[in-house]
């Protein structure tokens, strides 16, 4: 027999789900009105902090203008087992860039914290540079550095 599956847990893949398909309406719903988003990897240039689930529903409503579809796939939930309202999930993106048709390819760990069936915290970690190349940046070494 399987184990139940938390609720955090349901609401964090519901949120990715609906990230997947673009369900705003849903999306809105998840987010609760003190939500905190961190990317604290971000490249230059990009929001590493939003504050408030409105304000991230519309940040978030914007992505597709960037990105043709979210594609995120190999989706792996876990739970805190001394905290079932902290889950951290790992999952990875296939997408293309909207403006050049660039792909973007990356993976992500994220942790999130659940309150009464609501994010509350959203902090996704990811590799910046295949970010910044695919939005037309790119990253050069001089050399110098020795390891």
């Amino acid at each position: 027999m399987t184990p139940p599956v938390p609720e955090a847990a349901s609401v964090v893949r519901r949120f990715l789900d609906a990230l997947n398909s673009w369900d705003f309406d849903v999306l809105g719903e998840l987010f609760a009105p003190d939500l905190v988003f961190e990317l604290p990897f971000a490249p230059p240039g990009l929001v590493t902090r939003i504050e408030g689930g409105a304000t991230f529903l519309e940040f978030v409503r914007r992505v597709p203008d960037v990105f043709d579809e979210e594609r995120l796939h190999d989706i792996e939930i876990h739970t805190f087992a001394d905290d079932p309202n902290e889950v951290v999930a790992e999952y990875r993106s296939d997408m293309n860039v909207v403006a050049t048709g660039g792909k973007y390819r990356n993976r992500y760990v994220a942790r999130f914290t659940v309150r009464d069936g609501r994010l509350t915290r959203f902090a996704e970690y990811c590799d910046p540079i295949p970010l910044l190349e695919a939005l037309g940046g790119s990253v050069e070494f001089d050399g110098s550095a020795s390891i």
